[in-house]
């Protein structure tokens, strides 16, 4: 079966290549260029593009968690999804309704004509300059993160339970996604843990591609 690797629609495509090149079956999905009049049927669209009628499971990075209600039914061979650091859904909610206030200003203040500044740009320091040591890899992982539509944050998800009723599981790359794999355990979900980075699958490719063998419906 395929899996479908999705970033998060702030980091480019190419976090997610070193593992593609590990998982012969797996394709990566570039969410960059998001026109942004509507984020979650435009991303639903290029994945249902890239997957064609094979089986697939869909692995969300990050803030791509949030496009899970949007898949289905708009992907036919979707069996899956993989929540990799990821956000949960949040169907008939937007990003703003469940974010704190003051993140969402501060987001809106660094937009220039609906776009928000690259992600790495969000902190007082740099991310990536601890998370990629090597400073080639780290300049090519910055090159590729895109501006991405303030729809992204604003548009409200499909309000669509159809993802629920998939086979789900989580793969906690970051004790900053420790709330997030509990809950997914309560809903009864595999989970597997590393203790890397929220970029692993960047940097730890070989071990973020173990993490998501053997999922039991992968």
């Amino acid at each position: 079966m395929r899996s479908l690797l999705i970033p998060s629609p702030f980091v480019g495509a190419v976090a997610w290549e070193p593992v593609r090149r590990i998982m012969s079956d797996a394709l990566v999905v570039d969410l960059g260029g998001l026109p942004g009049q509507d984020v979650y049927g435009e991303v639903a669209g290029r994945v249902a593009e890239i997957a064609g009628q094979d089986d697939c499971i869909a692995v969300l990075h990050s803030s791509a968690g949030s496009f899970a209600p949007a898949l289905f039914p708009r992907v036919a061979g979707l069996r899956g999804l993989v929540f990799v650091d990821a956000v949960l859904p949040h169907p008939g909610r937007a990003v703003v309704d469940i974010s704190p206030p003051e993140q969402i200003d501060h987001l809106r203040q660094l937009s220039v004509a609906g776009r928000i500044a690259p992600w790495n740009q969000w902190f007082a320091k740099d991310p990536t300059v601890g998370w990629i040591p090597d400073a080639s890899m780290r300049a090519r992982f910055q090159a590729d993160l895109p501006q991405a539509p303030l729809a992204v944050l604003e548009a409200p998800a499909p309000a669509s339970d159809l993802w629920a009723g998939a086979p789900c599981a989580f793969v906690r790359l970051s004790r900053g996604y420790e709330a997030n794999a509990l809950r997914a355990e309560a809903m009864g979900w595999p989970v597997r843990r590393a203790d890397l980075t929220h970029l692993a699958m960047f940097t730890h490719p070989d071990e973020v591609a173990r993490l998501l063998d053997g999922l039991p419906f992968a």
